[in-house]
């Protein structure tokens, strides 16, 4: 399954439960899965409200707000920022060079 998709889904069971869910965020249960060309395994969970997401490298997670994207989908704090397109995700973290992953079928 294609990231898009799995983010479509999110959406739409995030759409459906925002209804049920007045003010607390709608989380997805499930996060992408990332292996990256560095050897690292990234987990990513998309939050439908606020719009972000959660970053998950080694034992630390760092949320990231969505920030408008022309195509595909940026999540940035700063300092730290995910974006992608497809099953493709780039990972930014302060100065570090941009780590380059991809989603597991």
């Amino acid at each position: 399954m294609s990231l898009a998709m799995i983010l479509l889904r999110s959406a739409c069971v995030a759409s459906v439960l925002a209804g049920c869910a007045a003010k607390a965020p709608v989380v997805s249960s499930e996060a992408v899965v990332f292996d990256c060309q560095n050897g690292e395994v990234l987990r990513v969970r998309f939050v439908a409200e606020p719009a972000s997401a959660v970053l998950m490298r080694e034992q630390s997670e760092i949320s990231l707000p969505q920030q408008p994207s022309g195509s595909g989908f940026i999540y940035s704090n700063g300092p730290n920022t995910i974006r992608g397109k497809g099953n493709a995700l780039t990972v930014e973290i302060g100065r570090m060079l941009p780590i380059q992953c991809q989603a597991r079928p």
